[in-house]
């Protein structure tokens, strides 16, 4: 049985603003095994970096966790204080931020950057943690290590950038990887590479990944489980193949109909989903995507959905699934191979 490395429990996260309290993460749970990798995708808005800043703990003002756990190890990080806080950022949980020309500082080096982490979380001296930021440097591929480690942020690539805030994350070894939108702004063949780099990492080292993305493209080879978050809540989760081949929720499928496809031709125009993502201030008593949703009922109005149980991995709020529910086909017909 796999060991479970991270389990968030029922996460409900707000931000207290001057028009009232914002609802990003709405009662969020799921769980990350020790060396596995899972996406969690959905539109803007939907609450998926702000799970992430929840776990943690890199909250802004006013945002603030209202409810639920985060057990990372089996210990809370919620009760935690920030003292505690900062022996676990970097050294057991990292995380790789969206631009990564504005999470590097420009006026330093970037070998002085991968040191500073190294030497505060590793305990080793300048001279070794050097050597091991070469090492670093080396392991994502940038050439000529020794050389580069000179080098200042603004002398890079985007995709080589990229590659050094992996390399400050995985720095120090940690258990857990955090990466927010890790390809954002970077053409298609540099994301095919940090895509395959992050893969080759996790299978090397044995560091559990959550990817943080709008695009279930991005997710498709990388993770082996996907959770799909809409307007702060958990639409669907199951593993890739049940996410790509057997989609149970209408958001899911709206999201695979976005996606360009291989298989069905050069003019086959995408799919859009019609309407704008929820009020996180007023949220709707029933299902977020309702008004969205082609196939919505009055109770999906009224009334938020159970989760009902595919297999033992899938899983999804959706009325469309209870036994009396008239049948839908939403399928969107993946072909092996396409995605």
């Amino acid at each position: 049985m796999a060991e479970t490395l991270l389990e968030v429990k029922k996460l409900k996260t707000s931000f207290f603003t001057h028009l009232g309290e914002a609802q990003a993460v709405r009662g969020v749970s799921f769980e990350v095994n020790k060396g596995e990798a899972i996406g969690i995708v959905g539109e803007s808005g939907s609450g998926k970096s702000v799970t992430s800043l929840s776990i943690m703990k890199l909250l802004q003002h006013p945002g603030k966790i209202v409810d639920g756990e985060i057990l990372f190890k089996e210990q809370d990080i919620v009760k935690k204080s920030n003292r505690e806080m900062l022996k676990i950022r970097g050294n057991q949980i990292a995380m790789i931020f969206q631009d990564p020309m504005t999470s590097l500082n420009p006026v330093y080096t970037v070998g002085n950057q991968i040191v500073e982490a190294i030497i505060r979380h590793q305990k080793l001296n300048k001279k070794q943690a050097r050597k091991k930021a070469i090492n670093m440097l080396k392991l994502v591929g940038i050439p000529s290590p020794e050389k580069r480690i000179n080098n200042y942020p603004y002398e890079f690539s985007g995709g080589m950038r990229q590659r050094v805030m992996i390399a400050i994350a995985l720095s120090c070894e940690p258990d857990l990887l955090i990466a927010d939108e890790p390809t954002t702004a970077l053409d298609v063949t540099i994301q095919d590479q940090i895509l395959k780099l992050m893969k080759d990492l996790k299978e090397k080292i044995d560091t559990s990944i959550i990817v943080i993305t709008h695009d279930l493209g991005v997710v498709a080879d990388v993770c082996s489980r996907i959770v799909v978050m809409y307007g702060g809540l958990i639409m669907e989760q199951g593993t890739s193949r049940d996410i790509f081949y057997n989609p149970k929720h209408p958001y899911t499928v709206g999201l695979l109909k976005s996606i360009p496809r291989l298989d069905l031709g050069e003019k086959k125009r995408l799919i859009p989903i019609p309407g704008s993502p929820p009020d996180s201030i007023h949220p709707s008593k029933g299902c977020p995507f309702a008004d969205r949703c082609p196939h919505a009922m009055r109770i999906c109005k009224e009334r938020l959905s159970p989760y009902f149980n595919i297999d033992e991995k899938h899983k999804a709020m959706c009325w469309l699934l209870h036994r009396e529910a008239p049948k839908v086909d939403i399928k969107i017909g993946v072909q092996k191979g396409a995605i």
